[in-house]
């Protein structure tokens, strides 16, 4: 959040600003390093804890046109401190990322890497060489023992065929123990041997973990009935459940990053390994698979995910997310001017993603920018912003420095008065469309004067426009009429008299009911009612 005055620190300003200790005069002020709510204007100790005073640098508040100066406060911070403060400098630059898309996961196992034992041929179980899930499996490990007439009838025909030496039944009978799942390197052996073998060993053909085992020793087993599941972790998916609206912006080369709530601090990069066709009709969302490498293990198949794929994909001007700052007026970066000079400098920001935030609007790329300790100097221009406000709060509505188009644009409210005056004298319509600029003064003086005197003026005046153009009735213009000229009275009184009384505008009051109405020099028309009018001014 921006940084702000404490409700303590701001009542000692203003204790301070009423008792004379803050001056508004010219020339240098001065302020303790430890005590910067302590302003004086000459040079000594500070009264709190008696340190001496240093100089107070800070930028004009308005320029000789009475236009405020672009961005907040300028500060002025000496290089020792800047040291001391741990300072480090940054640019905006083009930076490729996109906005981001978050989708619920799950990992779960990689299909293409399991593998399900089965038996071809009918027995039983005598020997297991694993026994329970989660059994670390390697290729060629034995896996069980069975016994079969099948088998020890294929394996007397084998062995037949090698006694009489007959190459063609030899491949017959060893085609024949292939297709009742022996393997080679059992025919090998037995050919090697020529002895039966009642319990046939059969072994792992893939790497893995055991993740379901469905018999025991003993068991009676049948042709196509599945035996156990090798699972390899190696690699696992993880379906993503997509929103249906946003399904059409992903593509097999989105970015994917992938955060998982067990590994906290890591982030993934992944890459879509598939897109489903089909929308699940429950939950409207569609299913994007990830593929992962899970050397480790610590990816396990059931865990939740927190998925974002990066779309739109683009160069941004963009500058890193702690350097940007935001207030009450939106964001905001600390631009170094050089010469030890700092501005915080309103921006408009776009996309933000992977730790970077793009700058629509406010600085460009050679602009130097505070991307670490920023924090305190814009505390410190928010403190000197402050005093800056507290001491305009305290210029009188004459001393206000209005340039001549400024002065122009407050007349317009003047104009208003005067016109709403006219119709209800000379009983025409008024038109909502004519009052329309008038009422948009406010908000083009507010940068400029909406913390002085003139700003609940300004405030005050809009509103009673905008009530004038929703009249209905001649009593509701009536009471808008008096609203405004309220309003207005102290600026047409104390700010700037002489200007209005060259240009021949008339204050008066209904000598009955005290409403006021502005209009021009000559005869007083009453537009409330018959009674005379009593010339204010």
């Amino acid at each position: 959040m921006k940084p702000t005055l404490s409700i303590a620190g701001a009542v000692l300003v203003l204790m301070l600003l009423f008792t004379g200790t803050i001056h508004s005069g010219e020339g240098n002020q001065y302020t303790c390093p430890m005590h910067p709510h302590y302003i004086a204007d000459e040079m000594g100790s500070c009264p709190i804890c008696g340190m001496d005073l240093v100089a107070l640098e800070t930028g004009p508040a308005m320029d000789a046109a009475g236009e405020e100066p672009s961005g907040r406060t300028m500060v002025t911070i000496p290089p020792e401190t800047i040291q001391n403060m741990g300072v480090r400098y940054g640019r905006a630059e083009m930076t490729r990322f996109g906005s981001r898309i978050r989708a619920y996961g799950v990992v779960a196992e990689n299909e293409r890497l399991r593998s399900e034992v089965s038996s071809r041929v009918s027995g039983w179980v005598e020997t297991l060489g694993v026994t329970a899930v989660g059994d670390q499996v390697k290729r060629g490990d034995l896996l069980y023992r069975l016994f079969s007439p099948d088998l020890v009838a294929a394996q007397r025909d084998y062995l037949s065929a090698l006694e009489r030496q007959s190459d063609q039944r030899i491949r017959s009978a060893a085609v024949r123990l292939e297709a009742l799942g022996v393997s080679a390197s059992f025919i090998k052996h037995l050919r090697k041997q020529r002895k039966l073998v009642e319990q046939v060993p059969f072994y792992a053909v893939t790497d893995g973990t055991l993740s379901d085992l469905r018999v025991r020793e003993g068991a009676y087993v049948r042709p196509g009935e599945t035996l156990a599941v090798i699972q390899d972790y190696g690699t696992v998916w993880i379906n993503a459940a997509v929103a249906e609206k946003d399904l059409a912006e992903v593509t097999m080369e989105t970015r994917v990053q992938v955060i998982l709530p067990n590994l906290p601090g890591r982030v993934i990069d992944s890459r879509i390994d598939y897109i489903h066709p089909t929308v699940d009709p429950a939950s409207r969302t569609g299913t994007v698979r990830l593929a992962l490498e899970n050397k480790d293990g610590q990816l396990r198949p059931g865990a939740y995910a927190d998925v974002l794929f990066e779309v739109d994909m683009d160069r941004r001007l963009s500058v890193p997310d702690n350097a940007l700052l935001i207030g009450e007026d939106g964001p905001y970066l600390v631009v170094a001017l050089g010469e030890g000079r700092f501005q915080p400098r309103s921006v408009r920001t776009g996309l933000s993603s992977g730790g970077f935030t793009e700058v629509v609007e406010g600085i460009d790329g050679s602009d130097r920018i505070v991307v670490s300790g920023q924090f305190l100097i814009d505390s410190e221009s928010t403190l000197r912003e402050s005093f800056q406000k507290l001491q305009r709060l305290k210029l009188e509505l004459e001393a206000l420095p209005l340039s001549k188009n400024q002065m122009a644009m407050v007349d317009h409210m003047i104009d208003a008065a005067l016109y709403l005056h006219e119709a209800l004298v000379d009983g025409y319509d008024v038109s909502p469309d004519q009052l329309q600029p008038a009422r948009e003064i406010r908000d083009m003086l507010w940068s400029s004067f909406g913390d002085t005197r003139l700003g609940p003026i300004l405030t005050g005046a809009a509103e009673a426009i905008e009530t004038a153009q929703q009249a209905r009735t001649e009593s509701a213009l009536q009471a808008a009429l008096h609203l405004l000229v309220t309003e207005l009275e102290p600026w047409v009184v104390s700010g700037r008299r002489d200007h209005y009384q060259q240009k021949g505008v008339q204050l008066y009051r209904d000598s009955t009911d005290d409403r006021l109405w502005l209009q021009m020099a000559g005869e007083a028309f009453n537009p409330y009612s018959k009674a005379a009018g009593v010339l204010v001014q």
